[in-house]
């Protein structure tokens, strides 16, 4: 009887001073759409250190640069079918699944840099993508956005519109690829990692591609002398966190909301190096020796016309997509007054005019 109490009274302290049990890892894999030496690739990077230091280790993210694992092109239908747990993405890239994703990489014209955020937490936008990439069985995270990009960067004199008549250039998305073909030229999509060599051998004559530090970052100082800007096809662009539905339901809630936040603070963080690092990356396309110009603003306006008219035709045929940039333009119409208020100390645009969409109020 008393060896009995004596055992039970020493498992009931063994059991009160027990060390909590070690929390079980969760290991993820991340493929990329973006080469190792991007400068978008230290944004997922960053993403995934934050989440492994606020999880205290409980979720390790590995990630694998475009072409480790799969091709940039690949990494969409690698996370929807679960053979990788995430993926960092540009929505635009996924524009052949359904037109709308085009939208939400970058809008031409439209959305600046917090547009886009503001949209994103208050005006639908979450929702919006969460509801495209649910399609595929995915919950989407915006992680980081860029701002204005460099325009057309090109191995010989582009200065005016004109100009672009019987080039071949990279450019990704459907409305800004329309405005080149009106001009004369060729689009053509190239992945990230593929560009500078397309440059080098003439397999293209311009790309354009994303912010100067960016763009220094995957060698276009080395293949092209002329910039034409500014950056109408990409006033503001998204790079997010897409994540298997499977693998975001077994999370626990607390990894959950981890993500989230981490997903957030590395947008602020992100959005505002992209804008920092325009200053030292500049100077360096400079001292390259790369001429820079601008459209006029009659060219400019034009080029505005055509957007819009992609935008009125492509709202016609696809209702996803006429959910979407009638959402955007509806954000940019109501925060128009506030936009207005803020002159001259404000950022972003007010559109002159609309695309004549039947759902804008």
């Amino acid at each position: 009887m008393k060896k009995s109490f004596k055992v039970v009274a020493i498992t009931i302290i063994m059991v009160m001073f027990a060390v909590p049990a070690v929390a079980q890892t969760i290991k993820w894999r991340m493929v990329s759409c973006w080469p190792a030496y991007s400068a978008i690739s230290q944004s997922e990077r960053r993403f995934a250190k934050n989440v492994y230091e606020l999880s205290g280790g409980r979720l390790q993210i590995t990630v694998h640069p475009a072409g480790e694992i799969v091709s940039t092109m690949a990494v969409f239908d690698t996370v929807s079918k679960g053979a990788a747990e995430m993926g960092a993405d540009y929505p635009g890239y996924w524009q052949g699944k359904n037109s709308a994703f085009d939208l939400l990489g970058s809008v031409p014209m439209a959305l600046a840099q917090y547009d886009v955020v503001n949209w994103y937490l208050y005006g639908g936008g979450r929702e919006i993508y969460n509801y495209m990439y649910g399609q595929y069985n995915m919950v989407y995270f915006m992680t980081g956005t860029t701002t204005v990009a460099s325009g057309i960067r090109s191995r010989t004199p582009i200065r005016s519109l004109a100009d672009i008549k019987g080039k071949t250039i990279r450019i990704s998305g459907r409305a800004s690829g329309y405005v080149v073909a009106k001009a004369g030229g060729t689009p053509v999509m190239t992945a990230p990692a593929e560009i500078a060599q397309a440059l080098a051998t003439g397999a293209i004559d311009a790309a354009a591609f994303n912010t100067p530090q960016i763009d220094l970052s995957i060698g276009l100082a080395q293949v092209t002398k002329f910039n034409i800007g500014p950056g109408w096809n990409q006033p503001a662009s998204v790079g997010g966190a897409m994540i298997n539905k499977d693998a975001w339901n077994s999370l626990p809630p607390d990894l959950k909301k981890i993500i989230e936040i981490a997903a957030m603070e590395n947008v602020l963080v992100m959005g505002s190096l992209a804008e920092w690092d325009a200053i030292t990356a500049l100077k360096a396309f400079e001292d390259a020796g790369v001429q820079v110009t601008r459209f006029s603003d009659k060219e400019l306006a034009q080029i505005e016309a055509w957007v819009w008219e992609h935008y009125e035709a492509e709202a016609k045929k696809n209702p996803d997509y006429d959910k979407i940039i009638t959402s955007i333009f509806q954000y940019l119409k109501d925060f128009q007054p506030a936009r207005e208020y803020a002159v001259p100390y404000g950022q972003g645009r007010n559109p002159s005019r609309f695309p004549k969409l039947p759902n804008l109020k």
